[in-house]
């Protein structure tokens, strides 16, 4: 059964209660009083799922979303946290990279605690897939792929990868965890599904749904309540509005619905 969009708010004891607007959250369409946690196919949701819409550029999705992760990995806090931010579809990359805005806002902020902060953060910004253009655009003459028809897979797997620690020298089992990743991204700043016209790489609903469903099964080190491990709290970023089309042109409140 498909989970539900559901607006939420945040107890006054809450980490996220100084946030004064509504967010999404992810919820399975049956009643929350069940003790046991609900089964929805192809997402777990025994640990806190939240996407965030907003139609445009610039109108604040990502200040949310690095707002979040700011406030769960907190160097305040004791206790350590995990927190996962996904960007499934990015457009004018890598100009414009939400991931990596989240990773380096969030680190930036551990730096300033660093030395008085009692957990340290390990950060790491992950990007999967971009089209020809916009691997050109980040990698200049490091860049070397052979041509492929015109709207083929463009240069999918191109895996950049980044990551910073903060607060400690080595690994260390008690720091927080915040993993970015955009899935798929253009390099013109425009719908997704122009420039998947523009710049090839054609992503098909399916694909991208499995691919999130994937990244969305990470564990970093956590597991919700059991055997102490710590929480792992989830974060989507769409590129719009419910009703804003994807790269194959299919809204994004469908093509998300049964991730």
């Amino acid at each position: 059964m498909a989970p539900l969009l559901c607006a939420t708010s945040f107890p006054r004891h809450s980490r996220l209660h100084h946030l004064r607007f509504p967010l999404l959250l992810l919820l399975p369409s049956r009643s929350l009083r069940s003790a046991a946690p609900l089964a929805t196919p192809g997402l777990d949701l025994t640990n806190p799922t939240y996407v965030v819409w907003g139609c445009n550029t610039g109108v604040g999705k990502t200040l949310v979303s690095a707002g979040l992760a700011a406030s769960i990995l907190s160097p305040c806090f004791t206790d350590p946290s995990a927190f996962l931010y996904l960007k499934p579809v990015q457009t004018g990359f890598p100009r414009d990279s939400d991931s990596r805005f989240v990773c380096r806002k969030v680190s930036a902020l551990f730096r300033r605690h660093e030395g008085g902060s009692i957990s340290g953060l390990l950060a790491s910004h992950h990007v999967l897939n971009a089209s020809r253009a916009a691997a050109r655009e980040l990698l200049g003459g490091r860049f070397e792929q052979p041509d492929e028809e015109e709207g083929g897979a463009a240069s999918r797997g191109l895996c950049m990868y980044e990551e910073t620690r903060i607060g400690v020298g080595e690994a260390k089992e008690g720091e927080s965890k915040l993993v970015c990743k955009t899935l798929f991204g253009w390099k013109e700043e425009i719908s997704p599904h122009l420039a998947v016209k523009r710049e090839g790489m054609p992503v098909e609903d399916s694909s991208l749904r499995e691919l999130l469903r994937r990244c969305l099964g990470l564990s970093l080190g956590g597991g919700g309540d059991d055997g102490g491990k710590k929480r792992i709290w989830r974060v989507i970023e769409t590129a719009g509005g419910v009703a804003s089309p994807g790269p194959s042109g299919t809204l994004q409140c469908d093509l998300y619905r049964y991730a």
